[in-house]
C-alpha cells in the first residue's frame, strides 16, 4: 500500500519538520493510491499458495472462505480474499493501513528490526498475530475469513522490498521517477509496474498463468522456502537487503539519516529508470512472489495439520463435499472451464461434464470465486 496516502502520515512528518513547506508536499499528498504488489501481485501469491496446500489445509481454507474444496476453486477464493485488505478493509478501518509494512532504515542492523515494530502494528507482528488467531480459532472482529484474508495479503506485502525499507522517503513514495509507465514514484513502480511487466513477459497480463510459470521456474527452491515460526523478522530483513542492493544502491540513491524528516527528496530531480533496470526489477519481483507463495503455503500447512472435522465445519462446505466431483441433490455446480454456475432447474445443470464440475454451497460462494450464473436459469 502507498504509505503517502495513509491517514496522518504526512501530518506527522510536517509536525516533526517545520522546514518542509506545504507546497513541496502537495505532489505526495495527492498521489494516486497504490498497494504492495498491486491486486495482481497478491493474486499471484494466492494461486501459488493454493497450489501447494496440504490436503488438511485445503479443507480449512475451503471451509473458512465458504468455497468448494477443489484446488482451482480454493485458488479463486484465495485470490478474492487476498485483495480485501486493500479494496475493503482499509476503507472500513484506517488504522489497518500501518499494518502493511515495517520501516527498517537503510542503516539498521538485523538486531534493529524488532524495534521498528514497537507497538505491534506493523506487517511482521500482524502476520504472527493472524497466524496464531487462525491456529487457535480465536478470531478478531474480522472473523475467520477476514483474518485469513489479512494473513494472505500480509505475507505478500512482506516480500515487497519497499514495504521493509525506509530512507526518509516513505518507502520510496517521495522519490519521483521517469519511466515508461504511468507510475510517478518509486514505490508505485515496485507496487504495480514491475508486476505488470512480469505478467506481460509471461502471458497476457493474467495472474494465474504467471503464478504457474513462477512455480515451475522456482520449483527447486520450494523446499527451502519454508515458513519457520518465530522468524518473520528474518524475512523482513531479507526484503530490506533486496531494497538496499537492488533499489537504492542500484539507482545510486543517497542514504539519508535514519528517521530523519528532511525535505531532501522533495527537491531532487526525478530518477530515470532504464529498460534494463525495469527488466531486472521484474525478475526480482517474480522471485519474491514465488517465495511469498511457497512460504504462505508452508505457513498455512503448519497452522492446519489435521482436516476440518464435521463439528468444526461452518455448514458451507464439509470435508467430504469439498473433495467430491458429483453434485448432490440441490447442489450448486460450476463449470471450471466456462466459469458459469447453475442450480437445479437451469437448462445446463445436468449437461456439465463431470470432470469440469466444481461444487459450491451457495450462489454467493460461486460468484466470490469468479463464476457467473448461467443465462438459462429460472
Amino acid at each position: 500500500m502507498s504509505r503517502s496516502n495513509e491517514p496522518g502520515y504526512w501530518r506527522r512528518v510536517v509536525a516533526l519538520s517545520a522546514t518542509i513547506r506545504t507546497a513541496a508536499l502537495l505532489p505526495l499528498l495527492f498521489a494516486t493510491p497504490s498497494w504492495g504488489w498491486g491486486f495482481n501481485g497478491h493474486k499471484i501469491v494466492a494461486v501459488i499458495a493454493a497450489d501447494n496446500l496440504s490436503p488438511a489445509a485445503q479443507t480449512h481454507v475451503a471451509n473458512i472462505l465458504r468455497v468448494a474444496g477443489e484446488r482451482r476453486t480454493i485458488a479463486s477464493g484465495m485470490e478474492a480474499a487476498a485483495v480485501l485488505p486493500d479494496s475493503k478493509f482499509r476503507e472500513e478501518d484506517g488504522s489497518t493501513l500501518d499494518w502493511h509494512y515495517i520501516n527498517i532504515c537503510l542503516q539498521d542492523a538485523r538486531a534493529d528490526v524488532s524495534k521498528r515494530c514497537g507497538r505491534g502494528d506493523c506487517v511482521t507482528d500482524k502476520i504472527d498475530e493472524y497466524a496464531k488467531r487462525l491456529k487457535d480459532g480465536n478470531y478478531d472482529r474480522w472473523g475467520a475469513d477476514g483474518d485469513l484474508a489479512f494473513l494472505i495479503h500480509f505475507v505478500g506485502d512482506l516480500h515487497q522490498p519497499l514495504h521493509a525499507a525506509d530512507d526518509a522517503d516513505g518507502g520510496g513514495n517521495a522519490i519521483r521517477v521517469e519511466s515508461h509507465s504511468r507510475a510517478d514514484n518509486l514505490h508505485k513502480v515496485w507496487d504495480d509496474t514491475v508486476v505488470s511487466d512480469l505478467q506481460y513477459s509471461i502471458d497476457s497480463g493474467r495472474p494465474e498463468p504467471t503464478a504457474h510459470r513462477l512455480e515451475r521456474t522456482y520449483a527447486r527452491e520450494q523446499a527451502l522456502d519454508v515458513w519457520i515460526p518465530g522468524h518473520t523478522d528474518d524475512i523482513a530483513w531479507e526484503s530490506n537487503q533486496i531494497a538496499r542492493a537492488d533499489i537504492y544502491a542500484a539507482l545510486h540513491l543517497p542514504v539519508e539519516p535514519c528517521e530523519s524528516n528532511s525535505s531532501f527528496w522533495q527537491h531532487q530531480a526525478p530518477v530515470r529508470l532504464s529498460r534494463e533496470y525495469m527488466d531486472h526489477a521484474a525478475a526480482i519481483a517474480g522471485h519474491q512472489l514465488a517465495k511469498a507463495g511457497f512460504r504462505l503455503a508452508s505457513l498455512l500447512n503448519e497452522i492446519w495439520t489435521q482436516p476440518v472435522s464435521p463439528l468444526d465445519a461452518t455448514g458451507s462446505v464439509n470435508a467430504a463435499a469439498a473433495l467430491s466431483s458429483s453434485p448432490a441433490v440441490g447442489q450448486i455446480i460450476g463449470n471450471r472451464r466456462s466459469k458459469i454456475y447453475a442450480w437445479p432447474g437451469c437448462g445446463s445443470y445436468n449437461l456439465m461434464a463431470p470432470g469440469n464440475r466444481v461444487l459450491f454451497p451457495t450462489r454467493a460462494a460461486a460468484e466470490q470465486a469468479g463464476y457467473r450464473a448461467a443465462y438459462n436459469c429460472p
